[in-house]
């Protein structure tokens, strides 16, 4: 909602906005003079011509039920991207992990051949300054969420489906309908790109469209990693293109296996479009990952690592990465839960995500927009990681959670918190904490 609130005011129109509660976002948006407000009131909707609403808005909304009283139209956030699309040349990166990365990667490689993309990103990279941008070139990168189906009702030139796992079922019912409305999406595009590696994206495009290109590091595929060296931060492998060597990708500030496939579809998209492989490894050599995607947040004595994971495959992909690059390091995860309807379904399968971490600390379920669920809470992911794994404590959120936290840490640790709630918040106060009892200085600037 904020990046497209900031395209379309930079297309000329006069946005106003209100948030359920105060955040750097918000605070962003004010900074360039886009009126934000705190709180739904009916009097928002004085002068206004049209109401945008995501999915996160209920049906009660006081602002939502005045639009229906004086009759203004009533716009899905979907309805301003699709309009975004029927004007540029649009990529659209969707799948349930990395796609945030994904778009951020490949709207770096327009910017630095010049192409002066429009993209709208769920997370700002520091590569790009921002989460969202009018450009006057003809392309358009767009992060496109899964959540509530509404993506079929884009038609973008290309479509990257990064991969495809058992998420959103509370509104898909199956995972068969999940599966279902992905390969309508690859219908709809006229080039599809995905990984070879996985078989929900590999379902997606068989059979449906002309025109497909893969990417992997484990099967044949059109663009293929190999040779995987893993340095901390650092990671490096050679990559060939339909058998033929194509160049050495690094990536400087970019860990793990999970960023090496989605620099993968960054590349086909780049190439696709006429971009030599060398350019494009030179743009990514220094790509910093987006806000909250393993954001370093402390490294003095301990480091202290933010990450939006909150599937069970994406933390297990960022301990793989720890594990594999800080060999001897104890390893902390917090974990705050991320819906009821998530924990509802996926619950159980969080006690195997953790069994890199040689520590678990678990707090309570971040709601969003959600109600509670009768018998769905924090015992239900706390009692199968505690018969799974030896040392894992329950903190609940409270004024004293970061002294709490504080406690269990030693010198040497490393701390990474999982979860898309205000997790990252007590994890910035922890780093403060933890510097202020040192007396020593971040070197915990974001990667």
């Amino acid at each position: 909602m904020s990046g497209l609130a900031k395209v379309y005011s930079e297309l000329g129109w006069r946005v106003t906005g209100c948030n359920i509660e105060e955040n750097r976002r918000t605070k962003q948006l004010r900074a360039l003079g886009i009126p934000i407000t705190i709180g739904h009131e009916r009097a928002h909707l004085q002068n206004t011509t049209h109401l945008v609403v995501s999915s996160a808005i209920p049906p009660e909304n006081i602002e939502l039920l005045e639009a229906h009283r004086l009759g203004l139209p009533i716009l899905h956030r979907f309805d301003l991207l699709n309009e975004l699309v029927r004007s540029r040349y649009t990529i659209a990166v969707t799948g349930t992990h990395g796609k945030t990365t994904t778009a951020a990667m490949i709207a770096t490689l327009l910017e630095r051949a010049w192409l002066d993309p429009t993209f709208v990103i769920g997370a700002a990279s520091p590569t790009l300054g921002t989460h969202a941008r009018l450009g006057l070139g003809r392309h358009l990168v767009a992060e496109v969420c899964e959540s509530d189906g509404r993506f079929v009702q884009l038609r973008p030139n290309i479509a990257v489906i990064t991969n495809i796992g058992r998420d959103h079922l509370n509104f898909y019912g199956s995972e068969t309908a999940l599966q279902e409305t992905f390969t309508r999406f690859a219908h709809r595009s006229e080039l599809c790109i995905t990984c070879a590696d996985d078989p929900g994206a590999q379902r997606a495009i068989v059979d449906c469209i002309p025109t497909a290109l893969t990417y992997s590091i484990e099967r044949p595929a059109d663009l293929v990693a190999y040779d995987l060296v893993f340095s901390q931060f650092h990671t490096m492998c050679e990559i060939s293109w339909r058998g033929r060597h194509a160049g050495r990708l690094e990536l400087l500030h970019a860990p793990g296996i999970h960023n090496v496939y989605n620099a993968l579809a960054a590349l086909l998209v780049g190439y696709s479009l006429g971009l030599p492989f060398a350019d494009m490894t030179a743009y990514l050599r220094d790509f910093q990952l987006p806000e909250r995607r393993f954001q370093v947040l402390i490294t003095n004595g301990i480091t202290i690592v933010d990450d939006y994971a909150h599937l069970p495959e994406q933390i297990q992909r960022n301990l793989q990465a720890i594990r594999r690059s800080w060999h001897s390091t104890r390893i902390v995860a917090l974990f705050q839960p991320h819906r009821f309807t998530r924990t509802c379904y996926l619950g159980r399968e969080f006690s195997t995500a953790f069994d890199l971490a040689d520590t678990v600390i678990l707090t309570d379920i971040y709601p969003a927009f959600e109600r509670p669920i009768p018998g769905v809470g924090i015992d239900l992911i706390l009692e199968d990681l505690r018969r799974r794994h030896r040392d894992v404590t329950y903190v609940p959120r409270g004024e004293d959670f970061v002294l709490r936290v504080r406690q269990l840490l030693r010198p040497g640790d490393f701390v990474i918190g999982f979860g898309a709630g205000d997790l990252g918040q007590e994890l910035f106060r922890l780093a403060q904490a933890w510097n202020e009892q040192k007396g020593g200085d971040h070197g915990g600037e974001a990667r």
